[in-house]
């Protein structure tokens, strides 16, 4: 019995240091457990800032290419308008240079406004009787 004494006995101390042991290492595990926890909830967190951010990142984006889509439209159907009213502006001055020659406006004044076309009256001068 000696022998099984000093196993005994020596097992002792091991069991009672495993009964030591043996809350410090669900003390371990929980906090394993509490930093794993902590460590998903941050990639959670994480991962959930990167999507609103870069939906916010994409939605900008978006925005201002339709900003800039429009603004192209809008600059072009003003370049459109503008060539227009150039045409417009360049046939109404053709018009104008027509109306003017003298031939136009004699023949208005004879045949729309009947006014009777004399000859010019020649009025001499003193000095040498032209």
């Amino acid at each position: 019995m000696s022998e099984m004494s000093a196993v005994q006995q020596e097992l002792r101390p091991r069991r009672e240091a495993w009964g030591q042991t043996a809350p410090r290492r669900e003390r371990d595990v929980r906090d394993a457990e509490r930093r794993a926890a902590r460590r998903r909830l941050w990639n959670r967190v994480s991962f959930a800032v990167c999507c609103m951010v870069s939906f916010a990142a994409v939605w900008w984006v978006a925005a201002k290419g339709a900003e800039i889509y429009e603004l192209n439209d809008y600059h072009a159907k003003l370049q459109s308008a503008i060539a227009a009213q150039q045409a417009v502006n360049a046939n109404l001055q053709m018009q104008v240079s027509e109306l003017e020659q003298p031939a136009h406006i004699l023949n208005v004044a004879i045949n729309k406004l009947h006014m009777v076309y004399k000859n010019p009256v020649m009025i001499p001068t003193q000095g040498n009787g032209e």
